[in-house]
């Protein structure tokens, strides 16, 4: 398997000494940077050897999606724009989250914004298509959002979707708040990305107490996952726990049968 975060550009010196194999970045925050600045984060990945193979948060939490606030015109505008950035990043994957902007309106019927919500995805996967980009569903806690929760409603409207460039994401992360069921990847069979972070506060994994990332990686192994897994968690020190996390996950890729 392959290892990464997601964190800022400024990390990405620590992640090079640390030994990650990736980065990955956020789209919506990286969506409102001067062309310059843009191309100051594409100098920073060429010389470095830790690339940006993944980017996550394809829209702001102020972007509401469902309500009909934003027009066809618009999200099509704005998805082009963010597989341009995502492409110039040199990422093949990008995680569509943004729970806030998905979520169901308290005056719209729910068959309604899940009927939104698949035109939405099917539309991100036209434009990803055009640039050799995988759009991931994931999952997201009820906290967050009140669409797609757990990874069977996620493969449900990936099925749905049925689009070649549009795929689903397992987040251990919100798997354990949710109360889902690890097993339910087994089901699934296939996955496009994997996050994780510890069930006990969203923090950077670094031990298995108390956590059940051994069936987890179990599941993955499972199903034959053998693609990205990205830390998406918090930390105050992104080298100290960095180092760690990154043990225990090679650790557990490599006894975890």
């Amino acid at each position: 398997m392959r290892f990464g975060i997601c964190t800022t550009i400024e990390n990405l010196p620590v992640l090079e000494k640390l030994g990650y194999d990736y980065i990955e970045l956020e789209t919506a925050s990286a969506m409102a940077l001067s062309h310059e600045e843009i191309c100051r984060y594409q100098k920073l990945l060429a010389d470095s050897r830790v690339k940006c193979e993944a980017c996550n948060v394809l829209f702001p939490g102020t972007m509401t999606l469902l309500d009909g606030s934003v027009s066809d015109q618009e999200l099509e505008s704005y998805f082009h724009k963010a597989m341009r950035l995502v492409d110039g990043f040199g990422a093949k994957t990008l995680v569509f989250e943004s729970g806030k902007s998905r979520r169901c309106p308290k005056d719209v019927p729910f068959g309604q914004a899940y009927r939104k919500l698949i035109a939405i995805h099917r539309m991100a996967g036209d434009a990803a298509k055009e640039y050799g980009i995988q759009v991931m569903i994931e999952p997201l806690s009820r906290n967050e959002t009140n669409l797609i929760c757990t990874m069977l409603e996620g493969a449900m409207l990936e099925a749905v979707v049925d689009h070649p460039n549009v795929g689903l994401l397992s987040d251990f992360f919100h798997v354990m708040t949710n109360d889902d069921r690890i097993e339910d990847m087994e089901i699934i069979k296939k996955l496009g990305h994997v996050h994780i972070a510890s069930a006990n506060g969203r923090r950077y994994p670094m031990s298995v107490e108390g956590e059940e990332y051994e069936a987890f990686f179990r599941s993955l192994k499972a199903i034959g996952y053998n693609g990205r897994i990205s830390i998406e968690g918090k930390t105050e020190n992104i080298e100290e726990d960095g180092a760690r996390a990154l043990a225990l996950l090679k650790k557990l890729d490599e006894t975890i049968l």
